[in-house]
């Protein structure tokens, strides 16, 4: 009998010992599972490399989204490369094959030729590189798309340029080649507005390369069409080499509608005053666009899918109201 108790009391001890050691290793997993906060993205431990393309660093526009770009991947512990295409598709081309071989983990682009860009965006992407198109739109499959409406930019910029010159007259609209459907697209809002004037009379010259360039054209045109009234212009570039035409030939009664509102702009506007012949710029706030890009490139390379579009805000900087005008980042 006594045999038997001592029996049982081991047989007791033996599954209480059991039981603390379950209970022991259930608490353990419980405690190393994951809390779900996302951290800044990285691979095995090492940051993740981005390449940056804009569409050129001569421009001031993509200078400026640059450095919001490089400031929020800071932010985020990302690596940012950005080789420089200079507006020179040949140039871009050779740039992404270099990125392939680097074997980059994505890269964030303005085409210098939308369409010519396609097939290299889809050799990017067979690499598994993430392809994130910002600012010029492309019909190329990419993960996602950081754009302005631009169509409504152009026709932003149209009605102030009605509203300040009036329903009747010459306006000359400077293009770009073909491909760039930034351009494109803001000159079909701008076209579309003056469209419903009858009065209005449109002519339109291609000037693509510098500032200086652009002032050239500005002077052939002015020479050409010594009626003109307005200048439409689709980016900084072109809307300071069209300021600058305007003032080498004393033309101040030109009215232009520019675009990107660059710093240099707003001194333009700040020293001229309310008169100022730049009497808007369509603001994208590219030091914003450059966060935003960013931003969606940290989400996609943590797994998360994007749909549609991204889209950037855009607003009107006026000679008018310079001193109230707010640049956003």
């Amino acid at each position: 009998m006594k045999s038997i108790k001592k029996l049982m009391a081991l047989v007791l001890a033996l599954c209480l010992v059991l039981a603390l050691t379950a209970c022991g290793s259930k608490s353990t997993g419980e405690s190393a599972s994951p809390s779900g906060e996302k951290a800044n993205p990285v691979k095995n431990g090492e940051k993740f490399d981005v390449a940056f393309l804009t569409w050129s660093l001569a421009e001031e526009f993509h200078v400026d989204v640059l450095e919001g770009a490089k400031k929020k991947a800071e932010e985020l512990g990302i690596n940012i490369v950005s080789p420089d295409p200079a507006g020179d598709m040949q140039k871009e081309i050779a740039i992404i094959e270099d990125l392939i071989q680097q074997k980059v983990d994505a890269i964030v682009i303005a085409p210098v030729d939308a369409d010519a860009i396609v097939p290299y965006i889809k050799k990017a992407r067979d690499a598994g590189i993430i392809v994130v198109d910002y600012d010029i739109d492309t019909q190329a499959e990419v993960n996602a798309k950081v754009l302005a409406d631009n169509v409504a930019g152009g026709k932003i910029a149209a009605e102030y340029l009605i509203e300040q010159m009036g329903t009747k007259g010459k306006v000359l609209i400077l293009e770009e080649v073909p491909g760039v459907t930034t351009a494109e697209e803001r000159i079909k809002g701008f076209s579309d507005v003056m469209a419903q004037y009858p009065d209005i009379e449109i002519v339109r010259q291609l000037s693509t390369g510098t500032r200086d360039t652009h002032r050239a054209t500005t002077e052939n045109m002015l020479t050409a069409h010594p009626d003109i009234k307005g200048i439409f212009c689709f980016m900084g570039d072109n809307t300071l080499g069209a300021y600058a035409a305007c003032q080498a030939m004393n033309r101040k009664d030109i009215k232009i509608a520019g675009y990107d509102a660059t710093p240099e702009q707003l001194e333009i506007m700040k020293k001229d005053g309310p008169e100022c012949q730049i009497i808007s710029s369509v603001a994208m706030y590219p030091k914003a666009i450059g966060r935003v890009c960013i931003e969606t490139v940290s989400k996609l390379l943590q797994g998360e899918q994007i749909n549609g579009v991204v889209h950037t805000e855009q607003g009107l900087l006026k000679a008018k109201e310079v001193d109230t005008f707010v640049e956003k980042d």
